[in-house]
């Protein structure tokens, strides 16, 4: 495995990692599938840009299970995954919530090796666990505050399966559709899905500054810029290598609330990111 193609996801894990932290300060109280769909349409103008520099969607192969692939994997992944990431933080917080839905890198594993028939090494495995690991030992004890709800913990689990499912179905998609067509069309499908899930929902059509705020980093960033990079990154380097290193970004969001909070970074948090470090290692290994 080429070193360098280990820093696409780490970058997208760096990204991601102030997303629970905005997200609480920011839109807290915003309904989650609007949040999610003005997220996307942000995420949208960016991805956008980027295929029309590229030239235009790049699409091999018209079938209906590419573009199946490509629709559903939209609407399951970043479209009701996020939206339940969304309100697991809202009711557990960032800390809990990220611990409960970084589950997912497991999730991915088992369906890209038993769906996709993609090789899980035993290194790849023992990242995940350490990763893992790590995700626990650094959030748990940086409790929010909040009393541990059953609600908060099902749309954490819900948001994991989902991501799961989802990151195994990018990998088929490979040699079909390049990074840039795949990040526009998902966020794009994200757009439709949530505003649908909105109406359905009767959630409160306002939106306030806050939620601007929180959609506009979360979105062109977090989205925008971190999906290509955790497309591409699947696309060379596998789904299994890929989720591993993305648990950087629940460690890191520890440092970040934290910082902005303004409180001291325990020993826990660096031992976590010690584990998360050592299992991006073994990926680049």
């Amino acid at each position: 495995m080429n070193n360098v193609e280990v820093l696409y996801p780490v970058i997208a894990g760096v990204i991601w990692s102030t997303n629970p932290a905005i997200i609480h300060r920011f839109a807290r109280r915003a309904p989650p599938a609007l949040f999610t769909a003005i997220r996307a349409l942000m995420a949208v103008s960016f991805t956008g840009l980027l295929v029309a520099l590229n030239g235009g969607i790049h699409l091999n192969d018209y079938s209906s299970t590419i573009i199946f692939l490509l629709l559903f994997s939209g609407a399951l992944g970043p479209g009701i995954g996020d939206i339940a990431y969304t309100r697991s933080i809202q009711i557990l917080g960032g800390s809990l919530a990220v611990v409960i839905s970084y589950t997912y890198i497991f999730f991915a594993q088992f369906f890209s090796a038993f769906i996709f028939g993609e090789k899980v090494t035993y290194i790849t495995v023992i990242g995940g666990l350490l990763a893992f690991a790590g995700i626990v030992i650094a959030s748990t004890n940086n409790s929010s505050g909040n009393s541990i709800s059953k609600n908060g913990l099902i749309y954490g689990f819900i948001a994991a399966l989902c991501w799961g499912l989802a990151s195994s179905l990018i990998g088929p998609l490979r040699n079909y559709v390049d990074a840039y067509s795949t990040a526009f069309i998902r966020t794009s499908v994200v757009v439709i899905f949530s505003l649908l899930m909105s109406l359905m929902l009767g959630e409160s059509l306002e939106v306030t500054k806050g939620l601007l705020v929180a959609a506009f980093f979360t979105g062109v960033f977090g989205w925008g810029v971190g999906m290509v990079l955790f497309v591409y990154s699947i696309y060379t380097i596998g789904v299994s290598a890929t989720v591993v290193v993305t648990a950087l970004t629940p460690v890191l969001s520890q440092f970040t609330s934290r910082l902005v909070a303004g409180e001291k970074i325990s020993p826990r948090t660096f031992l976590g990111a010690l584990l998360v470090a050592v299992s991006i290692a073994l990926q680049a290994i």
